[in-house]
């Protein structure tokens, strides 16, 4: 058995996934992805002489790399003991996840409400749930 961990702030997603691989002699994936939709969303800059979108583009980029290490530090620390792996990908964050799930996952773990980039203001549920092709499991 695979199981996906898409990661977020979620420490009980984690723990979650971690039980059942754990329960399941499983293999786990964890994946945290880089948003690279900032640019998308921010706009343009170019009435601005000034370069502020590119100062805050490379802002979130560290932003978003500090966090990568932080979360994945504390996945791997609580997946010490079952057979794992972890990825950071950039990209847009369901694609990303579906993408990762064509590989041939059984299960997918996530936090509910997932919160991961600019995934706080947009939806990814749905995509996520169209593209899975396996079971989901969302944890509160």
């Amino acid at each position: 058995m695979k199981i996906l961990l898409a990661i977020d702030s979620s420490e009980k997603a984690i723990d979650e996934a971690v039980k059942i691989a754990r329960e399941k002699n499983a293999h786990l994936t964890g994946v945290f992805v880089l948003d690279a939709t900032w640019n998308e969303y921010i706009g343009h800059d170019w009435l601005s002489g000034s370069n502020a979108r590119a100062g805050f583009l490379n802002y979130i980029k560290n932003e978003e790399e500090l966090e990568a290490k932080r979360a994945i530090d504390t996945f791997e620390s609580r997946a010490a003991g079952v057979a794992h792996e972890s990825k950071a990908i950039a990209g847009r964050v369901p694609d990303v996840i579906v993408q990762e799930l064509a590989l041939g996952y059984d299960l997918l773990v996530m936090g509910y409400p997932f919160r991961r980039g600019l995934e706080v203001v947009r939806d990814p549920l749905p995509k996520i749930l169209k593209g899975s092709g396996c079971s989901v499991m969302l944890v509160r």
